[in-house]
């Protein structure tokens, strides 16, 4: 390997490192871009009115804007009293999981019951790592002021990438040699394009999922319907583990009035997640981004790892990122273009 190589070797390395390093502010400046571009879907639906494209950023801004103070002053302090009232009753509730468990293993042989785990063994080993994820979010300063800077950060990014989004967008295209530069454009403009799809996608699913939990727990009876509604809402926007979370707190908390109505309530859980999923996005969005399930489940895993809750949380925009950069970069510019020197 000549010095020009190890130059190029070495600087990649650096590279990597730098980006590890600054990895949370980027993770930051990643969600900026996903809410820039949720606020963009509404600045096209505007623009499609008629409106010039200032025109529809100024009045996405300030719904924007609107939003989160009406969430912060009206929704917030309701959910939060009925968030805590769902951690007063989530305990009771385990409590009566654990009850019944121990009552179908005292009910086996003694070959078959001490083959299960202990759960009193169990839940101290799980802690640690519930703490670690969340240690690992992206809090400059620790407490509440770490979560206030990150979220006035977070909204002033918001807005100056929807404002005036080409200057950002060039100068990252800039950072890579020119003869690359209109390559580049294209991958960017086909990884905007993918999570705009995505992110309708999503939408489609919070509501669908937040109605649907909300009429079967009214029906059912059990408490706390609007907080429980919209948990489930949220943690659909992260497959697989977000839906497993949601299930825990409302069959939890009817394991406290009836014996039967958990596992209607997981049964029919199980069947919204995946009526969702299987038939009425793909009823109503035929060209949906279509990611493998193996692919996501080791996203969820990787990111959870390296990046903490928020990495979690923004597994499907990320997974869909990595596999467009593998597909464009790795396998199409690099491995598809390969000769092997005789």
């Amino acid at each position: 390997m000549d010095f020009a190589k190890w130059i190029s070797f070495c600087s990649v390395i650096i590279l990597i490192y730098i980006i590890w390093q600054v990895r949370k502010i980027l993770l930051l400046v990643f969600t900026a871009v996903v809410f820039a571009i949720t606020l963009n879907l509404l600045v096209e639906k505007f623009c499609k009115l008629g409106l010039k494209r200032g025109y529809g950023v100024i009045i996405a801004t300030v719904i924007f804007l609107i939003a989160i103070a009406l969430f912060f002053v009206i929704v917030v302090p309701s959910l939060v009293f009925q968030f805590q009232e769902l951690l007063t009753l989530l305990p009771q509730g385990i409590d009566k999981i654990i009850f019944q468990i121990e009552k179908i293993k005292n009910n086996l042989s003694p070959e078959i019951s001490d083959s299960f785990p202990d759960l009193e063994e169990i839940l101290p080993q799980v802690q640690p790592i519930i703490n670690d994820l969340l240690t690992r979010g992206f809090n400059f300063v620790s407490g509440f002021l770490g979560a206030l800077l990150s979220g006035v950060l977070l909204i002033a990014l918001t807005l100056m990438f929807l404002v005036e989004p080409t200057p950002y967008k060039q100068g990252f295209v800039r950072l890579f040699p020119a003869f690359y530069r209109r390559r580049i454009t294209g991958i960017l403009n086909r990884t905007e394009k993918d999570l705009e799809e995505w992110l309708k996608d999503t939408f489609i699913k919070i509501i669908a999922v937040s109605i649907l939990t909300f009429i079967v727990l009214f029906i059912l009876g059990i408490p706390l319907i609007a907080v429980q509604a919209l948990l489930a809402g949220i943690l659909s926007f992260t497959p697989y583990i977000g839906p497993i979370f949601s299930i825990i707190f409302p069959v939890a908390i009817a394991f406290i009035y009836s014996p039967w109505k958990p596992w209607a309530i997981l049964i029919i859980y199980i069947l919204i997640f995946c009526g969702v999923d299987r038939i009425i996005i793909p009823k109503l969005r035929p060209h949906r981004v279509n990611l493998i399930p193996a692919n996501v489940i080791i996203a969820e895993v990787i990111f959870a790892s390296f990046l903490g809750l928020l990495g979690l949380f923004l597994v499907v925009p990320l997974t869909i990122i990595s596999q467009i950069l593998l597909e464009e970069i790795l396998i199409k510019d690099i491995f598809d273009h390969w000769q092997r020197k005789n």
